[in-house]
């Protein structure tokens, strides 16, 4: 669940960085500035996830679902941006959601 979120979290980032999607983001955010910081945030987002889903016994089980939720992960920033920011937005809060609730869970 956590590296999930944070996977969608990263990909995220990594669209809002580019400047044809640059209204993921509120305007005042100044996206020229800041989109080599977001860009790297974002990587270093994918790459925490890869390592929390690396980071059990079952390693090689977890690698594949993550391979598999890069996917469907990229599927959904792509969907919601075609369909409206408000998705993608939405998407964004419920990974974070996703995230707190695994750090909380048992």
């Amino acid at each position: 669940m956590i590296f999930g979120g944070l996977l969608y979290l990263g990909l995220f980032a990594l669209a809002a960085s580019m400047g044809r999607h640059a209204q993921l983001l509120p305007a005042h955010w100044g996206l020229a500035k800041r989109a080599a910081r977001l860009r790297l945030a974002a990587w270093l987002l994918i790459l925490a996830s890869l390592v929390i889903a690396l980071w059990s016994p079952d390693w090689a089980l977890r690698l594949l679902s993550w391979i598999g939720l890069v996917a469907v992960a990229g599927g959904i920033v792509l969907l919601s941006l075609t369909y409206g920011v408000r998705w993608a937005r939405s998407a964004a809060l419920l990974a974070i959601a996703l995230v707190v609730a695994g750090l909380v869970g048992p």
